[in-house]
């Protein structure tokens, strides 16, 4: 079956077939309602958020049961998806691909080629999935949307703000810290 390219139509395929696709390092691919979705790799931008959203929650979460996990493939239902961010709290749902079940956090940052379905298929699929939050980072406006499903709340976080989790409440993370100064 040969892949799709960047905003061809989409045909549907089954979870058996997505497994068995030749996927390359330049992109990223998720299977949302049977069909594939191929992204190419964030840019510089988005990395540098990435990896400093991760020395942040890193801490935090040393030594706990709980940990994050970056681009790691996660199954909720028939969908694959890959959260830029996942905190994954169950080790019995680990197989050697993926991890079985709904992250307790998924973390996306927004991107010109995600940003739909980041916002509007992603927020419905997780919080029916079970994910517990959801946050939504946005490089633009420099900003974290955090939905805590498990509480019907929704916060917005600007960078003079300290993200606060609704889940791990002594989860604090000065916005500050994540967006990367300019040049």
């Amino acid at each position: 079956m040969p892949l799709l390219k960047e905003n061809e139509h989409f045909q549907k395929v089954t979870l058996e077939e997505f497994d068995a696709l030749p996927m390359d390092e330049q992109h990223l691919y998720e299977l949302i309602d049977d069909m594939v979705l191929m992204m190419p790799r964030p840019g510089v931008l988005h990395q540098s958020i990435l990896f400093n959203l991760s020395v942040s929650l890193a801490p935090f979460f040393k030594g706990k049961t709980c940990r994050p996990f970056s681009e790691l493939e996660v199954r909720l239902n028939k969908d694959i998806f890959v959260p830029d961010i996942s905190i994954l709290c169950d080790p019995e749902k680990f197989s050697e691909q993926r991890y079985e079940g709904a992250p307790t956090i998924a973390v996306e940052i927004l991107s010109s080629g995600s940003m739909r379905t980041d916002l509007f298929v992603k927020l419905n699929k997780y919080q029916l999935a079970g994910v517990q939050e959801y946050w939504i980072v946005s490089p633009k406006s420099k900003t974290v949307i955090v939905h805590t499903f498990t509480k019907g709340a929704v916060n917005e976080y600007t960078l003079e703000d300290t993200l606060t989790s609704g889940i791990f409440e002594d989860l604090k993370i000065p916005l500050r810290d994540i967006f990367p100064k300019a040049p």
